[in-house]
């Protein structure tokens, strides 16, 4: 995963778009029992205005996109009618990856929405989520963040 710094921002050009790194942080795989649990990298972006996330890095192996997945889109596949009383697997997330098909990615993505408070974990289960965060206040704080 190599050193990296927490809220690092950085500007740079990725395929004709304006971007800027708002974080790089570290997550916590969904089974913690696990050696390597908290193997997981991923980066927050703004790129044209969009706030994007991404899985960069899995130091204990296992293939994954690093595809930026807009937050907006995440909001999307999760829906509306979510509440923190239903809980619901990875696999709801699949849709927003559109490149590369590794059934890590959804698990992966939602072990990173955790870790921002997003999602929270499941009495019931471990690998079952509960949408717990407010999308909108996390959006805005990563906006101030690429305002610095």
């Amino acid at each position: 995963m190599g050193n990296t710094m927490n809220l690092e921002t950085e500007t740079a050009s990725i395929e004709n778009a304006t971007f800027c790194l708002l974080k790089t942080a570290n997550a916590n795989k969904l089974n913690a029992s696990l050696e390597g649990s908290k193997a997981l990298e991923y980066q927050l972006a703004l790129i044209d205005g969009c706030v994007c996330l991404r899985i960069s890095a899995n130091a204990s192996g296992g293939l994954f996109s690093k595809e930026w997945i807009s937050l907006d889109c995440i909001e999307e596949c999760l829906g509306k009618p979510l509440t923190p009383a239903i809980a619901f697997k990875s696999s709801m997330l699949k849709p927003v990856f559109t490149k590369g098909s590794s059934s890590n990615n959804a698990g992966f993505l939602c072990a990173c929405l955790r870790a921002e408070g997003i999602l929270s974990v499941s009495e019931k289960n471990l690998f079952l989520h509960l949408f717990t965060g407010d999308f909108a206040a996390w959006r805005k704080k990563l906006k101030k963040l690429g305002k610095q």
